[in-house]
């Protein structure tokens, strides 16, 4: 019954809105009131001017909890004559949160903001704008927050935002931005916070931000960026410039968190920072780690997917609080803390790598929380039985079969998460753990290793001049015979096996032309998908199938039918009831009625 209730609750509030998007609201009585969309002569409810023409008025038509204005079912396309929004006495247009829904508005021009001067935060979210007038916001100067979300914004004017001092935040997420003019945010001394995610900037110069001097978080990731020297932004404490094609990171002075991941970043930057917190740096190119010692406050380091080779405890000396360390997918050979450790340290992965002997950070090993060690050349592994480990990973190594027997013995075998399943010869499998008998084990893995190469050389040797390399050089030269004198004249004495050889090409002609058509199509599709997904304002995920988050737009549109289908029969329901509690009045007036009558008679 109250899930009954709350269903009937969503859906008179929905319907209200679709009434109240029927209706106009009148700020001089404070009623609502019906209007019609396009003005004509013959309206005398309109201001003078807007009695001249036939135009399309907009105006307010529902309050919800964050807005006090909601623009319904405005259609603005670039060619467009001409609208207006509001009251022609801006006196009346005094909102100062406006959205928009069921809308689309290809161009935004001065109108909107010229109408509604009071305006502090302004949603344009999915509105498919793709051209921003130059003096759109010219009277926006009370505007705090603007929000562009997933449009179709290619370029933006110079003096864009130059005459909103109070800005504060400013997202552009999802939009085709490929630069930032200069000096863009001249007159913007109090953004705080700017997203461009998902767009196509390529580079953005050393002074953009120069004025910016309280700006604190900064998103630009899933873009095209080469170059960005966030050291300029000393105010930054939040930074996102993940998923781009950054080859150097200069790390501001007072940031806290920041990701960078998924770059190309060989060289770090930046003076020394005591706030840094959290630093994500996994899917780069480094191969040194030294720089991590400017930055003694970290807590949270990722270096996955790197190609880093050694690792010491004099890297991390300095830290005082780092609980999570994360090294897997590198080239490590050397992890060697020694007999000192991070006592902070619970987190430590190093999976995927090439470690071989890690018995010497025993001390580090007993006091983590989570240790992942699979998918490296470990013989032996020591761990005390005091140790404090609740989850450890150790399939797809070298094992020592007796090393395991004493490994067994110290740590629990709930807490191992993994398994190996298929053992290589001369390995036996123990308690689901590939490991090997020898008296030496790393003697024993040496010269396995040089006898393996040894092995190897000798094939080279013997192949002689019938190398790889020959062999492709041969190949390449009788190619490039081939193409020099014409395939085709090769063969002329076999005109059956020249037919053959056209009606193959013919066929490779028409697969390749069905291919070609079949990709246009599916990049149609593809941007009709995208084109859906701003019309209804759902978000796009880039990390998801185009038939992903079609399914997700499905989902949305079938609660969104469910919805106006609950809403039509609430809708009835309140008619029907109504008509009841009519009838039921009609019937007690005929009672009254005949007892007034029989009193007069009396």
């Amino acid at each position: 019954m109250g899930w009954l209730q709350s269903v009937s609750l969503l859906s008179l509030f929905f319907v209200c809105s679709v009434v109240l998007a029927q209706n106009d609201w009148d700020p001089t009585t404070r009623r609502w009131i019906t209007t019609s969309r396009i003005v004509s002569k013959q309206d005398s409810n309109v201001p003078y001017s807007y009695r001249n023409l036939h135009w399309p008025v907009y105006k307010c038509r529902e309050y919800i909890q964050d807005y006090d204005c909601v623009f319904h079912d405005v259609s603005i396309d670039r060619n467009s004559p001409g609208f207006y929004f509001g009251y022609e006495n801006v006196t009346l247009n005094n909102q100062k949160r406006i959205t928009f829904k069921n809308s689309t508005m290809r161009k935004l021009s001065e109108t909107l903001v010229s109408s509604y001067r009071q305006i502090e935060v302004l949603n344009l979210n999915g509105l498919q704008i793709e051209e921003i007038a130059p003096y759109a916001f010219t009277n926006g100067y009370n505007i705090e927050d603007l929000y562009m979300r997933s449009n179709d914004i290619q370029k933006l004017p110079y003096n864009a935002f130059s005459h909103m001092k109070f800005l504060r935040v400013l997202v552009l997420d999802r939009n085709y931005v490929s630069r930032l003019p200069m000096g863009i945010f001249l007159n913007n001394p109090n953004l705080v916070a700017l997203t461009i995610n998902n767009n196509n900037l390529e580079e953005i110069s050393d002074n953009t931000f120069q004025y910016t001097k309280v700006l604190q978080n900064l998103e630009l990731s899933s873009n095209k960026l080469t170059h960005i020297d966030l050291s300029r932004i000393p105010s930054l404490h939040y930074g996102n410039v993940s998923f781009n094609r950054l080859t150097t990171l200069a790390i501001p002075v007072e940031i806290k968190i920041l990701d960078a991941s998924y770059n190309q970043i060989n060289t770090v930057t930046g003076p020394n920072n005591y706030n840094l917190t959290h630093l994500h740096l996994h899917h780069n190119n480094l191969t040194e780690n030294f720089w991590l010692m400017r930055y003694p406050r970290l807590i949270v380091v990722d270096l996955s997917y790197n190609e880093l080779e050694e690792i010491t405890y004099r890297d991390f000396n300095k830290m005082v609080q780092l609980k999570e360390l994360y090294l897997s997918h590198n080239r490590l050979i050397a992890l060697n803390f020694g007999t000192s450790r991070i006592p902070t340290l619970q987190i430590l992965d190093v999976r995927h790598n090439h470690l071989l002997q890690v018995v010497r950070n025993q001390n580090q090993f007993d006091t983590l929380t989570q240790l992942y060690l699979d998918h490296n050349s470990i013989v032996t592994l020591k761990l005390s039985s005091n140790n404090t480990l609740q989850k450890l990973t150790l399939s797809n190594n070298d094992w020592d079969c007796s090393s395991l027997n004493v490994l067994f013995g110290s740590v629990r075998k709930s807490i191992i998460l993994d398994s190996d399943h298929n053992c290589k010869p001369d390995y036996q499998l123990k308690q689901n753990l590939c490991c090997k008998v020898s008296e030496k084990p790393y003697l024993d893995r040496l010269m396995h290793h040089f006898h393996e190469t040894s092995i190897t050389e000798k094939l080279q040797r013997a192949r002689g001049p019938c190398s790889a390399n020959d062999t492709l050089t041969s190949i390449q030269s009788l190619t490039d015979y081939v193409n020099q004198h014409g395939g085709s004249r090769l063969l002329p004495s076999n005109p059956q096996l020249q037919a053959e050889i056209n009606q193959l090409q013919g066929d490779v002609s028409g697969l390749t032309y069905e291919q070609s058509q079949n990709e246009q199509f599916l990049k149609s599709m593809h941007t009709e998908i995208d084109n859906y997904l701003r019309r209804y304002n759902v978000t796009k995920d880039e990390l998801l199938r185009p038939s992903e988050n079609l399914r997700k737009l499905l989902v949305h549109l079938k609660i969104r039918q469910m919805l106006k289908q609950q809403a039509t029969y609430f809708y009835e329901f309140q008619v029907l009831s109504r008509r009841q509690e009519t009838e039921a009045v009609e019937q007690e007036n005929k009672a009254l009625k005949a007892k007034l009558d029989a009193q007069n008679r009396k």
